[in-house]
């Protein structure tokens, strides 16, 4: 009777520790399909001209106008936001073998828009500067080729990739020079700005796989994130104290840039 109760025991313990470990291997199996990413990137900007909100605004007054410059163009800032870092991180899921989505949180910063106004008759010299930097959050989704295709490409898994979200762009006093004006007016700063805009992503790349849960991705992208401008408020000018209030300005910020990111499988 002991002997048979004991067994009894032993197997019911062995049935527990069985069920156990099948769901441990089933957790295991399903968790593996999570990731971890962080990318280090940097990223081009494209031309990125400065006008204003509406060139006939009278209350406030429009920075530029609805004129033409010496040159021709309407009057504005012409340049761009340079080179610049990025850096992102995300957590994802593959849903398919070939087909993976996440959630990534990017912060782009140490920008310093450089450009030159074209204003009437205060030379041709103008230069525009301020600082910029914007923190994006993105969904996005990323089709492996390689399993879509059943092709065997060693540890290379190109892919292609989509995203959107939203960015909060945030651009400093922009600072305008006329060291050539031969009046008394060389210096304007107008008031910073904030956007929150729709962003989006097209991405291009491959990964190469260093062990079984640990791939290191290559990338290129092309980022379109929205409006960037100055706030309507009071614009400080060297030979006026109290400055002049004036309307917003904005732009649009588009960028190509190439990446490096490793991403995790846990």
């Amino acid at each position: 009777m002991k002997t048979t109760a004991w067994l009894g025991k032993r197997q019911r313990h062995g049935g527990l520790i069985g069920c156990a470990m099948l769901l441990g291997l089933a957790t295991t199996a399903e968790s593996s399909d999570w990731y971890l990413r962080a990318t280090l990137g940097g990223e081009q900007s494209n031309d990125a001209d400065v006008f204003d909100r509406d060139c006939a605004s009278q209350q406030p007054a429009a920075l530029f106008g609805c004129v033409r410059g010496d040159d021709g163009r309407p009057i504005g800032a012409y340049g761009d936001f340079g080179r610049y870092p990025l850096i992102e991180v995300a957590l994802g899921k593959r849903l398919l073998p070939w087909l993976r989505t996440d959630l990534s949180l990017g912060y782009r910063f140490d920008s310093d828009y450089q450009g030159n106004a074209n204003f009437l008759s205060v030379g041709t010299h103008e230069p525009v500067s301020a600082q910029f930097e914007s923190w994006s959050s993105m969904v996005n989704a990323f089709v492996d080729l390689a399993p879509l295709i059943e092709a065997d490409l060693g540890r290379f898994q190109p892919f292609v990739g989509v995203g959107a979200g939203l960015a909060y762009n945030q651009l400093g006093k922009m600072t305008y020079r006329f060291p050539q004006n031969p009046y008394r007016h060389k210096l304007s700063v107008t008031p910073d700005g904030e956007r929150t805009s729709f962003t989006y992503r097209l991405t291009a790349g491959t990964g190469i796989r260093l062990t079984d849960s640990l791939m290191l991705d290559l990338a290129v992208a092309y980022s379109d994130l929205g409006k960037v401008g100055t706030n309507a408020g009071v614009m400080a000018m060297n030979h006026v104290p109290r400055g002049i209030p004036i309307d917003e300005t904005e732009t649009h910020l588009r960028a190509l840039g190439l990446s490096v990111g490793l991403r995790y499988g846990f």
